[in-house]
């Protein structure tokens, strides 16, 4: 289990901070807390100690067992550092070696390289020389920073300083974790669900999310790769991964065709479309009759076209299928040249949880249902 310091500073984002413990000791980390006295003036330690089952320290003296200097054994004992929120004060004076409370001390003593701040201030703070200073300072000793947010401040000023979002610095906690299996490799993720357009405003499609898709492309970051992710009628912009926004099966196979080459890895997870109206109308089409018949012929096979093409990339197929679940899964990792298939019940293809089975030539691998995020990082980790 990975032991996480919380260290909490005087800011009115520090009721967030309590939201963030709970997550983690749910993920399964176990979590130390550490506060300022101003920060204990915003949330009070008891609530901390609830949620971590651990005591929570203000004062630099209040170990009662006298055993050992409660600053030195929280920086040395602990997997992770994180600072949340991390204000003005704290970042000025970590960089500048200043130690003079309980938090302040246990960033004296840590290995930079096991700090993480996730910065909560206003906006002139923010950009004011002396903290952006600082933040170099300890960038370049080793420590990460987590960039603010963009929004309504408790200052009622809009502008940067807004603390991330909860999910992402958890998501950064999971990174910091993550070995990097991947680490140099070009991976490339088809997800989302396409759209063949009958008319301007009505099309044929399926109800994916995209959730797998965007969940093992940001495992794969985490484990170090280069992703880039083809992304089918979804807008998400997600950091440090190249998106490519695609709507039809044609728009996705010319996006696929173009990234291939330069590949090393493929995971088709988009839910593509077998098939596409045989003529489009150009303006919408009118109620007239009782019935509206359709002539539909197929779409272009992009993972078949892939494994036609394949040298040395592994190329990753997945499976949803109503029955004959494991059976057809095997069938279509022949027939298409894959090396991997991962094998998905259709109950939970729009579900935000998933329980798959991953199947080789050689070998069947059966998942446990997890999150899909969480999923992800199972199935890395059972391919490579």
């Amino acid at each position: 289990m990975k032991k996480v310091l919380l260290c909490v500073t005087g800011s009115i984002a520090a009721y967030k901070s309590a939201e963030i413990a709970s997550k983690l000791v749910k993920k399964g980390y176990e979590v130390f807390v550490v506060m300022t006295s101003n920060g204990a003036k915003f949330i009070s330690p008891m609530v901390f100690e609830t949620l971590t089952k651990n005591k929570v320290f203000v004062d630099m003296f209040s170990d009662e067992q006298h055993t050992h200097l409660t600053h030195i054994s929280h920086s040395t004992e602990c997997d992770l550092v994180l600072v949340v929120p991390a204000t003005y004060n704290i970042i000025g004076k970590a960089a500048n070696g200043i130690a003079d409370d309980l938090v302040s001390s246990v960033l004296a003593a840590a290995n930079p390289n096991k700090v993480i701040y996730a910065p909560a201030m206003n906006s002139n703070m923010y950009n004011n020389p002396a903290i952006i200073n600082n933040i170099n300072v300890l960038s370049n000793r080793g420590s990460k920073f987590i960039k603010t947010d963009e929004g309504m401040l408790a200052c009622g000023v809009k502008g940067k300083g807004r603390l991330k979002n909860i999910p992402y610095i958890l998501e950064t906690i999971d990174n910091f974790f993550t070995e990097k299996k991947l680490l140099g490799k070009n991976v490339l993720i088809t997800a989302g669900a396409t759209r063949e357009y009958i008319d301007p405003i009505r099309f044929i499609s399926n109800s994916s999310s995209g959730l797998m898709g965007i969940s093992i492309a940001k495992a794969c970051k985490a484990m170090g790769a280069n992703v880039t992710l083809v992304l089918a009628n979804l807008n998400r912009v997600i950091e440090g991964i190249n998106v490519i926004n695609v709507s039809t099966v044609n728009e996705m196979s010319n996006a696929v065709l173009n990234e291939y080459d330069n590949t090393n890895i493929v995971f088709s997870v988009a839910a593509v479309s077998d098939y596409k109206p045989s003529e489009f109308s150009k303006e919408k089409i009118k109620k007239k009759d009782d019935k509206l018949i359709i002539e539909f012929s197929k779409t272009t096979d992009i993972l078949f076209e892939l494994g036609k093409l394949k040298k040395q990339q592994i190329l990753i197929g997945f499976a949803t299928e109503s029955s004959n679940l494991i059976e057809n899964a095997k069938q279509k990792l022949k027939n298409k040249n894959l090396d991997v298939i991962i094998a998905n019940d259709l109950s939970t293809f729009s579900s935000n949880e998933a329980k798959v089975t991953i199947i080789t030539k050689n070998n069947i691998t059966e998942l446990e249902k997890k999150p899909k995020d969480i999923l992800a990082y199972d199935i890395l980790n059972n391919i490579f």
